[in-house]
């Protein structure tokens, strides 16, 4: 690892589609030392994988982030996105009915993890998604990075349209392709910040690569080249938010299978109401 492939895995955090001519322009490489770069952090264990996250407002859910001090760890279909932390925490996104959902399913965890130690549900208003995104999306969950002509073939939908789509559904943060990078051989730095004040944390904006913000509340997770340039911004954000929550990953994962079952009950129920 160097510093031209920790920023081609940052590139790839803030935008998991990014083609790999993109990458060799951004740092200044051939189309061909990018490649074989690329292929060498997939083959090293460095780049696990690709996800897809779908917010589960998409599918007519609603969401929330909670986390627990991490003496026990905890598994249920309602978890979409788990992360250890350095601060001996485990975060979650969970994803539920309603906000009394919500609620019910955190005292579950609750009662086998202990109090949350943060909880974060903002206001959000869930969607019924058309058959076309739930085509696309559910394209993109089997392959993340797929390319609209390839999936074109597939489902039968030219390529322009999916390509708008994919686009609005990225612009709505309706999904996002992250990388599954281990942590400990890239050497970079993946952390988490929530704050009261969230929207005054401007600095972040050069490193975040996701964010959910309700008003001025919100969760900003960033990635970086390593622990000296995360302590900086962390001075930073201490110097306009002493109260706010910093968290530093230590690895994480995405589940898909209740996004993808649920995106398939949306398509029975609508064939089943024609009917």
């Amino acid at each position: 690892m160097d510093g031209i492939d920790k920023k081609i895995i940052i590139s790839l955090f803030k935008d998991g589609r990014i083609s790999q001519r993109k990458i060799a322009e951004d740092v200044n490489l051939s189309a061909t030392s990018l490649n074989y770069r690329f292929n060498k952090l997939i083959e090293d264990g460095v780049i696990r994988s690709f996800k897809l996250i779908v917010n589960p407002n998409f599918y007519n859910k609603y969401y929330a982030f909670v986390s627990f001090k991490n003496e026990k760890d905890f598994n249920a279909p309602f978890i979409n996105v788990k992360i250890k932390c350095l601060e001996e925490l485990n975060v979650y996104r969970i994803h539920g009915e309603s906000y009394n959902d919500l609620t019910d399913k955190i005292s579950t965890m609750a009662k086998e993890l202990g109090d949350p130690k943060m909880t974060y549900i903002p206001a959000q208003t869930p969607v019924k998604p058309s058959g076309v995104d739930i085509e696309i999306v559910k394209e993109l969950l089997k392959n993340p990075r797929a390319e609209p002509s390839d999936m074109a073939k597939v489902i039968n939908i030219p390529t322009k349209t999916i390509q708008r789509r994919i686009s609005a559904l990225i612009s709505k943060d309706a999904i996002k392709v992250i990388p599954i990078v281990d942590l400990s051989k890239a050497d970079i730095v993946v952390f988490g910040v929530f704050s009261k004040i969230v929207t005054k944390l401007s600095m972040l904006d050069n490193c975040k690569f996701l964010s959910f913000v309700e008003g001025e509340r919100g969760l900003t997770v960033c990635a970086v080249e390593n622990i000296k340039v995360a302590e900086g911004y962390v001075k930073k954000v201490r110097e306009i938010d002493n109260e706010a929550e910093v968290m530093i990953a230590t690895e994480y994962d995405i589940s898909n299978d209740v996004a993808l079952k649920e995106l398939e009950d949306i398509e029975n129920r609508a064939i089943t109401s024609v009917k």
